[in-house]
């Protein structure tokens, strides 16, 4: 699968067209016109740019095709990125575990809701269940 490809893929997944798409990561739709077409191969800003964007995405899938498509736990795994991915065979030492500090809740402050504005003119609204 081709960089295009994946990148049609991420944009399917979302649910977006490619003008949609393009409004997130901040490029121009004929940017993205440009790579759908096949005239043009995705730039590493573009690349950075969805990355920046969905950070959940697997840099490593995005930009090799290796992997999954998306992350388990953004950050947690190594990716093409990183300076050297651990050895798994290779038993690393334990770190002395330090205890976090505890930070006192405010009783007194709960979320009620979120509100999230996307860029083509749209929300979606989260209630908290808590009373």
């Amino acid at each position: 699968m081709t960089e295009k490809e994946r990148i049609e893929q991420v944009i399917k997944s979302m649910n977006l067209t490619a003008r949609q798409f393009a409004a997130e990561i901040r490029v121009q739709p004929g940017t993205i016109s440009n790579m759908m077409s096949g005239r043009n191969n995705p730039s590493l800003d573009v690349m950075k740019r969805i990355m920046e964007r969905y950070p959940t995405l697997n840099p490593e899938w995005l930009i090799a095709g290796r992997g999954e498509m998306w992350r388990t736990e953004p950050g947690k795994e190594p990716g093409l990125f990183d300076a050297q991915a651990p050895d798994p065979k290779e038993k690393a030492p334990r770190a002395a575990q330090k205890e976090e500090p505890q930070v006192p809740a405010a009783p007194s402050k709960q979320i009620k809701n979120i509100v999230v504005y996307y860029t083509d003119g749209t929300y979606q609204e989260f209630t908290s269940t808590l009373s």
